[in-house]
This record gives structure tokens, sequence and C-alpha cells, in this order.
């Protein structure tokens, strides 16, 4: 006979041997035990952080910046809902969290016990695979089946496309009882994964296809750094028949990448618009923010649209989709380089053309500008230290960002799968704590506040440095929606708001610095990014009405370039 809490003891050594050496922990009782066996683990780095939503995304921000699994742990009721918007967006980045949510055994679910809600399939929308783990191990057959749920989830988690897993775990009084030891030797069961490739009955008509085009357009959506995919974008981006369109989210810095895609076909007369129009048109990652490029595509079509993944897909973001190509996609381009032929064609000079003269306009335009967040961007995404790890925050912070070159040094993130502002704040501070370079975080002042919790984090270290544009609360709304005179439901959407940014950076021991002008900026810039032992943030304030006139003329006037 084993122990009832056997497999809580087996289950770090199992979590270590896939990979798995960072565990957030969301502090309860119900999961006290895994609290116990988890900390215990000389080899496991394991974080406390009470708010859950908050340890979920900071999960998150370790994942991304190890690129390993990351486990996250609490207790059972409501606690687990908290978990719920972290996991959507692993699940739309591709990103493998293993959570584990303690549970009251079945026998107590519904019966008015206190904490206890349905938590089986909690994620079913969102995780790859759940699984209700035995509420003892006592009889052989249970810690097996315990010991290959476990393996069975991590390697879900792990194998392409990644995503995040769960396990439910039911866990019977005592709750703070001494563990049994840990079995050393518990089964480890490795999943064995071999990248998609294509036959050459497959490759030969996607190559003849290639070779034919003369004007190919290749969209790389939100993406990691990757140095194999950045070799292979300098080489096809040599093609004159090629026009590489890659957002700074994707991570794929190169000086004939079309980079501002909202600001190119933004610009785009109903005359030339037609003159940019793909034949075949091939997309890879994840989602692109520009709403500007989603609208030119849907209206001019490629006669031809293959999208890239590692497993079946049948994302059509632009309404042309022809082929779903099963592939690693560093595969399938290299196939592209070394076996197609460059056509003769002038399609990626025309862009090249045109996109020169847009950025020359640009810098005048915004040299002559008034103080405003497109001001703001430019000087700040300049000033940002060489080989930084910047976050983008959802609403206005993503979308300026979107019209300037960044440094290629940088790794550039946004929370791009479900956009939500929630966790822009936590995942910074999970990807800060994981790295030791800076870690450079800009975020609108709602997005700020909303998850200002997860400051509320003594792991967090002097690299995070966080500029908060505080331009009087959902800007974003007068920009994407710029109708005149007063809205009586302004304070519906814009949520206005009288928080002070200062007293609330100091209540979680951060520094603060607070500037109104292009002047101003620059003085604090010059040291803001220095070291120092506590996260910095600095609070740049802006004019609503500002903002919306020099948005407004920026759109206005670049239709005529």
């Amino acid at each position: 006979m084993n122990s009832p809490k056997q497999g809580i003891s087996d289950l770090p050594e199992i979590c270590l041997q896939h990979g798995l050496t960072h565990v957030v922990i969301a502090p309860g009782s119900r999961n006290a035990p895994l609290i116990a066996s988890f900390s215990a683990h000389q080899k496991i780095t394991c974080y406390s952080i009470a708010d859950e939503r908050c340890a979920a995304y900071f999960a998150l921000g370790i994942a991304i910046q190890t690129q390993q699994p990351v486990a996250i742990i609490c207790t059972s009721g409501t606690a687990a809902l908290n978990f719920a918007p972290a996991i959507a967006e692993a699940h739309y980045q591709n990103i493998p969290l293993v959570v584990l949510t303690a549970d009251r055994p079945d026998e107590w679910i519904d019966q008015a016990d206190g904490q206890t809600i349905r938590q089986q399939n909690i994620y079913a929308n969102y995780s790859k695979q759940s699984f209700q783990l035995p509420v003892e191990t006592v009889t052989d057959a249970d810690l097996w089946y315990f010991n290959r749920s476990a393996n069975e989830a991590i390697n879900f988690a792990t194998a392409e496309p990644k995503g995040p897993v769960h396990l439910n775990i039911p866990l019977r009084e005592p709750l703070y009882a001494p563990l049994p030891k840990s079995n050393v030797e518990a089964r480890i069961i490795q999943t064995v994964y071999s990248p998609p490739t294509l036959t050459a009955a497959n490759l030969n008509p996607l190559l003849d296809r290639w070779n034919r085009s003369a004007k190919k357009m290749i969209v790389f959506g939100a993406g990691q750094k990757n140095k194999e995919q950045v070799e292979l974008v300098k080489a096809l981006s040599q093609d004159p028949s090629v026009v590489v369109v890659a957002e700074n989210i994707a991570n794929l810095d190169n000086d004939l990448v079309l980079y501002a895609p909202e600001r190119f076909f933004g610009s785009c007369s109903e005359q030339d618009a037609p003159t940019f129009q793909p034949e075949l048109l091939i997309t890879v990652g994840h989602a692109v923010v520009s709403a500007q490029l989603k609208k030119y595509l849907r209206r001019y079509s490629p006669a031809e649209h293959w999208q890239i993944s590692p497993s079946p897909s049948a994302i059509d973001t632009f309404q042309s989709l022809t082929k779903s190509i099963v592939a690693d996609s560093n595969w399938l381009l290299g196939q592209l380089v070394r076996q197609g032929e460059q056509a003769k064609s002038n399609y990626r000079e025309l862009f090249a053309a045109k996109d020169l003269s847009l950025s020359q306009w640009q810098e005048n335009f915004i040299s002559a500008a008034q103080f405003s967040d497109l001001k703001l961007f430019r000087e700040v995404l300049k000033s940002i230290p060489a080989g930084s790890n910047l976050h983008l925050a959802n609403s206005t912070p993503i979308r300026y960002s979107q019209l300037f070159k960044i440094e290629n040094t940088l790794s550039v993130h946004a929370n791009r799968g479900t956009s939500g502002i929630d966790g822009c704040l936590s995942t910074a501070a999970g990807c800060a704590v994981s790295s030791q370079e800076p870690t450079v975080l800009i975020v609108g002042d709602i997005s700020f506040i909303y998850d200002s919790n997860g400051l509320w984090n003594k792991a967090l270290k002097g690299n995070l440095k966080i500029i908060v544009v505080n331009n009087g609360g959902g800007n974003i709304f007068r920009l994407i929606h710029p109708n005149e005179g007063e809205n009586p439901a302004r304070d519906f959407l814009e949520t206005p708001h009288n928080v002070n940014l200062k007293q609330l950076a100091l209540a979680f021991g951060a520094t603060h610095a607070i500037c109104h002008s292009e002047d101003e900026l620059a003085g604090q810039l010059n040291t803001f990014f220095q070291p120092s032992e506590k996260v910095g943030i600095l609070e740049i304030v802006t004019d609503i009405a500002v903002n919306k006139a020099v948005y407004k003329d920026y759109y206005n006037q670049i239709k005529s370039i």
C-alpha cells in the first residue's frame, strides 16, 4: 500500500524531468500539500503571488522568456476561475502552462461546502487537455494513473502546437500532515517530437506555384525571436518578387521588411492600392495588429493564400485562404529559399520606394507636431537600451509602436492572443524576473491601474522599467471612434479616473518620476534606464484633445504621400 499523497510527493520530480523548473503559487489551504511538495524541491524555483490572475500572467511571462513550461498552483473555488484570462492568452499564443488546481473530493461538490465549485474541465475551451487526478494514491493502480496523467499532461503542453493543460487535483484532509518521501525514480514518459515536413509530391506543386508568382507577399504575425527564421527572412527578402510584412512583435527586424503595414496601407489611395495586390500570400505565426493590412487584403485578395502551421488550421483572417499547409514553417521557407527561383519583378521595389517616402514624411511630421502620444512613442522607443525585452500593452501602446522601426536587438512582446489589458504588467514582470536583461513595459494608465497588483510581488527586481502613458483614460476610443462632440457614454467607454499614480507606485515600493512636456521627457529618459534596485515607473502625461488632433491630422495627411 502507498501513502494517500504519494502522487503529490512525486509530482515535482516528474515536472523537473520534463524541463519544468518554475512554479508560481497562489497561497491557499486546499493546495497546501502541493505547496509543501513543490517548495521543498531544491531544483524548482517557486514564486508566491497572492492575486491568482496576476500569478497566472506572471507565469505566462516566465514561460515566454524561458521558452519552457511553467506550472501555476491555486487553491479550490474561485481561485481557479481567476487563472482563466491568462490560460486563454496562453492558448492563443501557444504557451505551455501546466495548471494545477486543488479541489475538494467529488463527494463534496455541490454540497454547500466552503470554497467549492465545479472544477472539472473548467478550462475546456482553452486547454489542450484536462485531467482529473485520483483523490488518493493508496493503490498501485491509482499511483500509476496519477503518474501517467502527470506525464501525459506535460507532454501535451510541450508538443507542437504548445499550449496550456489542466490537472484538477482533489485532496482530502489532513492537508498539513507531513508528506511521504518522493520516489526519485518515479517513471518518466517522454514524447519524441519530429517537426512536420512535406513529401516531394506535396512540395513540388508549391515550388512550381512559387516560381510562377511575380508578386508574393509573406506576412509574419507575432512570434518570438528565432535566429533561423531571421536568416530565412533575410534570404527571402532579397527576391525582387517578394515583400515580407512583419510588425515589430514578429521579431524579424530587417531593412527590407515592411515593418509598419498600418502606415503603408493606411496611405494607399483608391488609385494606387491595386498596384500592391499580391498574387500569392503566405502567412506564418500568430495574429497581426494592423487593421489597415486586414482591410486591404480582404478587399484586394490574392489568387492564392497559404497558411503554414505545425497542425491543421483554418485560420482565415484575410478571407482568402486556399491552402492550410501542415509543416514546420522554417523547414518550408527554407525549401523556398533553396529550391525556389527568383522571378523577374519590381514588386519589392514598389513597396520600398513608397515606404521610404512615408518614413521620411513621418519623421518630419512628428518633429513639427505638438507634444502628444505620437511624439512620445518616437522618443521612448529610440531610448530603450539595446538587448532589452520590450513589452507593449494593448490599446494605444501596441498601435502607436507599430508605426516605428524598433532597434533589432530588442525582443518585443505583446499579449495579442486575446488582446486584453488585464495582465500586461504581470506578464512583463514574469519576463523581468526570469531575465538578466532590462525589461521595459509601455502601458496606458488604465491598463496599469487595472493590473497594478502585478507589482505586489516580492520577486521583482530593478530591471523592470514601466513607462505609463497617462492620457486621461481610455484614449484609444477617441482614436478608433473619432466622432466629434461630447459623447454621453464617455464615462463608460474611456473610463477617466482620479487615481494618483505616484502614490500607487510608492505603495508597491517602486520609484516614480513624471513629465508633462517634450523637454521634461528628454531629461527623464537620460536617467530612467540606469540600473536600480527598485522597479522604476515613469509617468508621461499627455493631453487627450491634442492626442486626438495629432492622430487625426497624421492619417489625413498621410493619404497624400
